[in-house]
């Protein structure tokens, strides 16, 4: 190919916007509050008491771009109410337990690559915000 001033331009032009490695695309939803049945001791069995789940959901390349078809995104609404069936379904001995049932659950979307949760309970502890436990799983 000859070089000529406009191809000469545009082979610069095409230089200077660097070309993309790849791409990620999470969902994300933040704080839901729900009240769960949670604990090892006698006194928080057969009661709910507050937490917040937080959750990353990094979703396959291909569903990373679904257009207007809702059906092909991983939608941040469904993500919140599978968080509720799986937390008010049983009493969780553990919040290690509970983060593992959200992300099994989570995982039957062969979408989602990567799962990020955060549990806290609010009022574990008189002198701290909330305790809690971190998550994460990938394929």
């Amino acid at each position: 190919m000859k070089l000529t001033p406009a191809n000469a331009d545009a082979a610069l032009a095409a230089r200077a916007e660097p070309a993309a490695s790849g791409e990620r695309l999470s969902v994300r939803v933040e704080g839901l509050r729900l009240d769960a049945e949670v604990g090892v001791y006698a006194s928080e069995h057969g009661r709910k008491q507050p937490i917040t789940v937080s959750l990353e959901a990094e979703v396959a390349s291909e569903a990373a771009h679904p257009g207007a078809d809702l059906g092909h995104a991983v939608n941040y609404a469904a993500l919140a109410e599978t968080v509720r069936q799986v937390v008010g379904r049983q009493h969780h001995e553990l919040l290690e337990d509970l983060a593992q049932a959200l992300a099994d659950t989570m995982f039957a979307d062969p979408r989602i690559v990567r799962i990020a949760l955060t549990i806290d309970k609010l009022t574990a502890l008189d002198d701290a915000a909330s305790v809690g436990v971190s998550y994460e799983r990938w394929r």
